[in-house]
């Protein structure tokens, strides 16, 4: 009895002041907490976008390498490959927005747009692909998304439209908002140059070093081009439901045929 009376209980004062470094210490707990969580969602976030548009960039960038490919079976000149056809099955990059097809060797046509179409000997038969075998392959951006060709025709010369395109991204998921294509880097290379005549007609007795580019002096009959097409991909997206999630890839592809023609 007599312990029991000299024991006594928390006060109010004390009662208050734990309540409040319990709060304090519960306060601090719940912001740690809700940061994780958001952080974590964001990074969740990051890395859907980022693995969608590594995909889809994997995806284009292995197949332009393999542009004008030609098992060539009978051991022709490579000049005569038919997968390097100007207009036809050479690759080629469109403006889509100016209709306008990119000209490498043009210093005013553009060097860039958002759809490339090309060739190249899947069935490794020597011969380009008919109706049921499709050599004819591409990539384009259009309405936020990219399509890749699945159509075995030919493509038209002068455009990316028409049908024969399949959507390659959840749209419900990411916005493209970029797909651009670029041939700056690309080369071509007069293997005939020099040949101690000035082919550039710019009164100069000498053989100029500059006739060896053949995007900037046309080369003469008989001579031989070796063109390397070189495609700078830019992919920019982001995520629908979270337009601040955005990521921007870039990739330069080196195509690993190069075009060789004779004149």
């Amino acid at each position: 009895m007599k312990s029991m009376k000299n024991s006594r209980g928390f006060s109010l004062l004390e009662l208050l002041l734990g309540m409040v470094m319990g709060l304090v210490v519960l306060s601090g707990v719940t912001y740690i907490y809700v940061t994780i969580v958001v952080s974590t969602s964001e990074t969740l976030k990051q890395a859907k976008l980022n693995t969608q548009l590594m995909t889809v960039m994997s995806l284009i960038s292995n197949d332009i390498r393999r542009s004008h490919y030609w098992a060539n079976p009978s051991a022709q000149a490579p000049s005569t490959n038919p997968f390097i056809v100007e207009d036809s099955t050479l690759l080629t990059i469109f403006d889509s927005e100016n209709n306008l097809k990119v000209e490498v060797d043009d210093d005013d046509a553009p060097k860039a747009g958002d759809c490339i179409l090309y060739t190249y000997d899947k069935n490794s038969d020597g011969v380009v692909g008919t109706a049921t075998n499709n050599e004819y392959f591409g990539f384009k951006r259009e309405n936020n998304s990219i399509y890749m060709a699945i159509r075995s025709d030919a493509f038209p010369a002068t455009t990316c439209g028409g049908n024969g395109w399949e959507e390659i991204v959840d749209s419900d998921l990411i916005n493209i908002t970029e797909l651009e294509f670029d041939l700056a880097s690309s080369a071509c290379i007069n293997s005939s140059e020099p040949d101690g005549v000035d082919s550039a007609f710019d009164a100069d007795s000498d053989d100029d070093v500059g006739e060896k580019n053949c995007y900037v002096v046309q080369p003469s009959v008989g001579q031989t081009t070796v063109e390397t097409f070189e495609v700078v991909i830019t992919l920019s997206g982001q995520l629908v439901n979270d337009s601040e999630v955005k990521k921007t890839l870039t990739q330069i592809v080196r195509v690993r045929n190069d075009v060789v023609r004779v004149h």
